[in-house]
């Protein structure tokens, strides 16, 4: 119980950063913003939940992915407004700003782990991220070249 009211914290701390985050950045106006970052917070820690009390091995991202499935699902008859009025207007760049401050304090905190792992994982680090750049940017290309826009 006590993992779970700290993982809520974290929720709600990362909720709160990515709402001020879109609210100042999107323009979305903060009720909205409000309503569509406690669904997303809502949702998440449903999956949680779930994956404490059934005992399948499966990944905690299989549950949250199913239950943000069913919330939005057509078949749903509030997912779609859900979906358009409150969703659609979380701007998913806005998470990632206090995930990664929180990877990256989580990784300051096992600094000596990552010592060990040498220097070897900077490049292979280096090389992901350009990799990704690099394709990313040449799969934009292509689409927006096919479909006129460029």
């Amino acid at each position: 119980m006590k993992k779970l009211i700290q993982e809520t914290v974290i929720l709600l701390g990362v909720g709160v950063i990515a709402l001020i985050g879109n609210t100042i950045n999107d323009k979305v106006p903060l009720k909205v913003g409000f309503i569509g970052m406690a669904i997303l917070v809502g949702i998440t820690l449903a999956g949680i939940i779930i994956k404490k009390i059934i005992p399948v091995n499966l990944p905690m991202v299989f549950w949250v992915s199913i239950i943000a499935v069913l919330v939005t699902c057509p078949l749903n008859p509030y997912g779609a407004y859900l979906d358009k009025q409150y969703l659609d207007k979380i701007n998913m760049l806005a998470l990632t700003t206090p995930v990664l401050a929180f990877a990256g304090l989580s990784l300051g905190k096992d600094l000596k782990l990552f010592k060990e792992l040498s220097w070897k994982i900077v490049i292979v680090a280096l090389t992901v991220y350009t990799g990704t750049f690099i394709f990313a940017t040449l799969i934009a290309q292509i689409v927006l070249k096919a479909t006129g826009r460029i």
